[in-house]
């Protein structure tokens, strides 16, 4: 994970050195959508699956129709649940989401701009729920405690650009491939996220 933080790095301040004296468009507005999910806890059962949702605000800047920087503040909602042998297990998570995202995108088109691009979203899990459910009977308990965890993000979208109206329909996979847990050192979990989005951002 540091070898892609640092490739981002690198990849974002080139960006920006290349394009300072570039003609440069911005956009701000807002981003929902919906967030299948899978997390493998490499326990030797099946990998929990769910659905959650998220919201939040972003930002981009264009550079030379072509280089695009975004990042954003998302409230987000993450759902995990599979069958065991003694019953159902679910785990339910609020979170922050802050991702950056560097794109490639077709900018010079009139109407439609397509893009593909490659980022890093840092988690900020805040509080959760695990339910327990033995032969009909929910059992809750409360997940104390924030983690903080690091994905790769891998998407591809579209830009729709109408006057000063940008719509954003975006499809990315959010990947951690290790993610933290200090009880088990010895798994190697993995968490894919899925977001469908759309974006409506105000272009000046």
């Amino acid at each position: 994970m540091k070898k892609i933080v640092l490739l981002l790095l690198a990849i974002t301040i080139a960006g920006y050195a290349q394009c300072l004296s570039a003609p440069i468009n911005t956009r701000v507005g807002l981003k929902v959508g919906f967030n299948p999910g899978t997390y493998d806890p490499d326990d030797g059962l099946d990998e929990l699956k769910g659905t959650g949702m998220h919201f939040g605000l972003g930002m981009g800047t264009d550079f030379l129709n072509l280089i695009s920087l975004d990042m954003g503040a998302q409230f987000r909602t993450t759902k995990y649940s599979r069958a065991e042998p003694l019953g159902r297990r679910t785990y339910s998570y609020n979170n922050l989401y802050f991702p950056i995202f560097l794109s490639l995108k077709a900018g010079m088109l009139p109407m439609i701009s397509p893009y593909i691009g490659i980022g890093l979203g840092i988690n900020v899990q805040f509080d959760g729920k695990q339910k327990w459910e033995p032969n009909g009977i929910a059992i809750e308990t409360q997940i104390e405690g924030s983690n903080t965890n690091a994905f790769l993000i891998l998407g591809i979208g579209a830009e729709i650009k109408l006057i000063k109206l940008r719509i954003s329909p975006e499809f990315t996979a959010n990947i951690n491939s290790q993610a933290d847990d200090p009880d088990t050192p010895d798994r190697n979990e993995k968490i894919t996220d899925y977001h469908l989005s759309v974006g409506l951002y105000y272009a000046p």
